[in-house]
């Protein structure tokens, strides 16, 4: 009889910014947040909607806390599955102009006192919370 394999299904970046979202509600339930609805699968009525409504010149990140601490003003997240979405194996940025607009934006942030990340996978991102909330 042939064995079974199981295998986990890797995380997707929605089922990982919904975890992140639980997260900080009970861990950190005074703190206001709030998602960028951009990747949401929406009416067409409705995506025309927010696209009107969207800032023209920069990405906006997946997760905004509008909390600050004691050195930055909030704490911006664009949110990935993993380091390699971001990353080249030689640790060079991926040549995705996504990623590089999102980079861009995470920059332009950090230079009006954000502490802007890119943040891969849920524990990752739990620990820049955490470290941020400190």
């Amino acid at each position: 009889m042939k064995e079974k394999i199981y295998t986990m299904k890797k995380a997707s970046e929605k089922e990982i910014h919904t975890a992140v979202c639980k997260y900080l509600d009970a861990q950190y339930p005074d703190v206001i947040y709030l998602s960028d609805a951009s990747g949401m699968r929406v009416t067409i009525g409705l995506q025309m909607e927010l696209k009107r409504k969207r800032c023209k010149r920069y990405k906006i990140p997946d997760l905004i806390i509008l909390h600050p601490n004691k050195t930055y003003k909030g704490l911006v997240i664009e949110i990935k599955t993993d380091l390699s979405k971001v990353v080249t194996k030689s640790g060079d940025l991926r040549k995705d102009p996504h990623v590089k607009e999102q980079l861009r934006t995470l920059e332009r942030l950090q230079k009006l006192g954000y502490a802007g990340v890119f943040g891969c996978g849920f524990d990752h991102i739990k620990s820049l919370l955490d470290e941020y909330f400190i």
